[in-house]
């Protein structure tokens, strides 16, 4: 029995370590197919591993790169775009992805002054920080009625962690909204933005390839409602592809 047992942890442990073995082989596979200049290898092997569930920064960033080398700006910009949610400060992937949205001749997602500020940290360290005030506010409160000397530095203090925790559940709603309104990345080329949801409809605007919108509604009958450049239209779902979540 004891055999059974230990062949079925060998097996429950050895299983993960090999596919994790085999996924960090096909990571290097596609770093030296980019290297060598074999882009679209290299694209195709990074696209096989987001594929199989592997969703972090660098292997959307090096994605990204191998389907700009490889003249796929919609692919391109959706995974720079990927990579910038989980790290937003990064200076690589923001002017990779200014540079792809320019050669695509697309106008960058206009930002507010508290989206700048949200911007700031991915969704994950704004639950960290709020987590981290509400604690201290907490362990600050507490402190001032066993302390009552101290009770009005406490109290004092308790506001600024308050506020830092205020401006983190802003963060964590703003990063929250793409849940409603996500971002989606144009894939046809001359795509064009109707007045209604409905065929024969009149034309708006068109919108480049590769350019970023944000969704503001839909429409049953596969009609989305998006925003570009500060103007809203309807396009046909087929002709824009999501980014988050």
């Amino acid at each position: 029995m004891k055999t059974i047992f230990a062949i079925i942890a060998l097996l429950f442990f050895a299983l993960p370590a090999k596919a994790s073995q085999t996924q960090s082989e096909t990571f290097l596979m596609a770093q030296s197919a980019y290297d060598a200049g074999r882009y679209a290898e290299a694209a195709t092997l990074y696209s096989g591993l987001a594929s199989n569930g592997i969703d972090n920064v660098e292997l959307h960033y090096n994605l990204a790169n191998a389907q700009f080398k490889n003249g796929n700006l919609p692919e391109a910009v959706l995974h720079y775009r990927k990579a910038w949610y989980k790290a937003p400060r990064d200076p690589d992937i923001n002017a990779n992805l200014h540079f792809a949205l320019n050669a695509a001749g697309a106008v960058e997602p206009g930002r507010s002054v508290f989206e700048r500020l949200f911007n700031l940290l991915p969704q994950n360290e704004w639950v960290t920080i709020a987590a981290g005030g509400y604690i201290l506010i907490t362990l600050l409160l507490a402190f001032g009625m066993l302390l009552p000397p101290t009770k009005r530095t406490l109290f004092r203090t308790s506001l600024v962690f308050a506020v830092l925790a205020l401006t983190a559940l802003g963060g964590w709603w703003h990063w929250q909204k793409l849940n409603s309104n996500p971002e989606w990345v144009v894939v046809t080329p001359g795509a064009t933005t109707f007045y209604g949801p409905i065929e024969g409809s009149t034309a708006h605007y068109k919108i480049p390839l590769a350019a970023l919108v944000r969704q503001c509604s839909t429409n049953p009958k596969g009609w989305i409602e998006v925003e570009y450049d500060g103007k809203r239209g309807w396009l046909k779902k087929g002709t824009i592809k999501r980014i988050y979540p």
